[in-house]
């Protein structure tokens, strides 16, 4: 998604406020994450971009509604996620011979735009817990018969019976550390 600055690109201190609802085809087609099914429309934006000598200064939320997986019921749930970004988006004409190569998040070549859409997948990474569950007592799927347990009860036990070809363990007399 890209957001023209060139009214703000060599006037440090001028700064411009976004808010507004944006589709998410904007931000392109890249994926989102290991446990996002899709993004929803739309995607909410409240942010500011400052001026300042390195660059565009991009701070504020975005805020989503999400698609992800239970980790184990594998039920489609729907996530809203409000997400905390600030970032320098670095000038390259400004870069000086012999600095990093990976400047992290940089103006567009002609500095007449910033690409939010690396940054929005970025947050949404990090503030995306890696297992989503859909309710904290979800009691996930049956191992025998892969069963949902929360629609009810498939008739298997809840703990699997050990693995015969461990027994041989059970019978060890080991102290008590």
């Amino acid at each position: 998604m890209r957001v023209p600055i060139v009214d703000l690109v060599d006037h440090p201190g001028e700064t411009r406020a976004i808010e507004r609802e944006v589709d998410v085809a904007e931000f392109g087609t890249a994926p989102w994450g290991p446990v996002v099914e899709r993004v929803l429309d739309p995607v909410r934006l409240d942010l500011h971009l400052d001026a300042v000598v390195e660059g565009i200064l991009v701070r504020g939320t975005l805020g989503f509604s999400l698609q992800v997986t239970c980790a184990r019921c594998l039920t489609t749930v729907r996530d809203d996620l409000e997400v905390s970004v600030t970032e320098l988006y670095t000038d390259p004409a400004r870069r000086e011979e012999g600095e990093e190569d990976d400047p992290g998040y940089e103006l567009l070549d002609d500095r007449t735009a910033v690409d939010l859409s690396t940054l929005a997948r970025d947050a949404v990474m990090i503030d995306l817990p890696v297992r989503v569950l859909c309710r904290p007592d979800c009691q996930g799927l049956c191992p025998t018969c892969g069963a949902d347990r929360n629609l009810g009860d498939c008739g298997h036990a809840q703990t699997p019976e050990p693995d015969p070809r461990w027994a041989a363990l059970a019978e060890l007399d080991v102290p008590p550390a």
